[in-house]
């Protein structure tokens, strides 16, 4: 078995960070893979020397081919025994969207969760749609990580969210229901982690900040605005291992966003042990155990109509689409049950949990995909 594996994963951020796993995942195994990447900004992060390595193989006797790309670079082609989409999505609606068009010139369609095969063979896939978690390197969390010396919050319970600054991911909720439940008598603090493609970090902070002082000038706890609980905002740029380093700082990940096809932050927070803190909708709802709140907590909630403001494609997430919102309520108790019971939960179990999306488990899930 031979398999080409093309994907964006040049560019940063969750796409590629699973396009990598995959392909390291199928490597790992044994499976004879060559990777390829398809271009989409000027952007070029770090690779793993094991990806740059497998770039050089042939493509020569390829049996299987894997497109891990936006739908308009999708190419159908009967040259391989498979050709295959890896495709993810957080709209709740493709049928308006020419992808289902480039969806369909595929022998098969793999995505990540449950939630997102339903919306495509709701939006007009006709080929198989087939299940595919994300893959992980557990080893990272073996690892002795540091702790950051974040503006002396040491011994502070320590909320945090790490993901974009835009209307999908919801930070306006988490901003509210962390400073409507704790007050300076709670040993709290929140931690931001924000990125924005094209927005320097001080473009950022300054996004983030006019949001954050609005909402509590709204919400009128206190009259003075530096009377709420500290919050703790990150806009620089931060490697992977310094993100690993972020969850060992922190205690509860809060990811209460409109939808998520996998959440990588949220796993990785599970397998620390940070008890994430998320939607009860798309990739949370297949790695959180609902019946463990040792692995996290799923919120849930209701749909509403979409408004994004800033969305990446014109004809993704419109008015006619709806969105998950989840409870603030819910959220609020959720945090509240965290700090309180900080001292007992079961740190392990999230990485017990993890260990089912480990490189052995997904690469032969992939193996069984192509073989059926």
């Amino acid at each position: 078995m031979k398999i080409l594996y093309i994907g964006h994963y040049r560019e940063g951020g969750g796409w590629s960070n699973a396009a990598i796993d995959y392909i390291l995942a199928l490597d790992e195994a044994g499976v004879d893979v060559v990777c390829k990447d398809v271009k989409l900004t000027n952007h070029q992060a770090e690779l793993p020397k094991r990806i740059l390595e497998l770039e050089q193989k042939t493509i020569d006797d390829v049996d299987y081919c894997i497109q891990h790309v936006l739908p308009h670079h999708l190419v159908g082609t009967q040259k391989f025994k498979k050709n295959v989409a890896y495709f993810v999505s957080e709209s709740n609606d493709l049928s308006n969207s020419n992808w289902i068009t480039n969806l369909n010139l595929m022998d098969e369609v793999w995505t990540a969760n449950s939630s997102n095969k339903e919306v495509l063979e709701g939006s007009g896939i006709e080929k198989p749609v087939k299940v595919l978690p994300h893959a992980s390197d557990l080893s990272k969390y073996s690892k002795n990580y540091r702790t950051l010396d974040i503006n002396d919050i040491q011994h502070k319970f320590k909320f945090y969210f790490i993901g974009d600054m835009n209307d999908r991911k919801n930070i306006q909720s988490v901003v509210k229901c962390f400073h409507s439940e704790f007050d300076t008598n709670d040993q709290v603090a929140l931690v931001i982690k924000i990125n924005k493609f094209g927005a320097n970090p001080e473009q950022l902070k300054e996004q983030f900040m006019n949001m954050s002082n609005g909402i509590k000038q709204v919400m009128r706890k206190s009259k003075n605005i530096n009377d709420y609980c500290q919050e703790v905002l990150i806009t620089v740029p931060m490697s992977q291992e310094q993100i690993q380093e972020l969850h060992k700082t922190c205690d509860c990940l809060i990811n209460i966003s409109h939808g998520e096809a996998w959440s990588i932050p949220s796993f990785e927070a599970m397998a620390h042990g940070n008890t994430p803190i998320c939607g009860n909708e798309g990739g949370p709802k297949e790695f959180i155990d609902a019946n463990n709140s040792d692995t996290g907590m799923l919120i849930d909630g209701d749909y509403g109509v979409c408004m994004h403001t800033d969305p990446a494609f014109p004809d993704l997430f419109t008015g006619k689409e709806e969105w998950f919102i989840p409870s603030e309520s819910k959220t609020k108790k959720a945090m509240r049950y965290y700090y309180e019971t900080k001292g007992v939960i079961d740190r392990k179990a999230g990485l017990k949990q993890a260990e089912k999306f480990s490189y052995e488990n997904i690469s032969n899930k992939i193996k069984e995909y192509l073989s059926e």
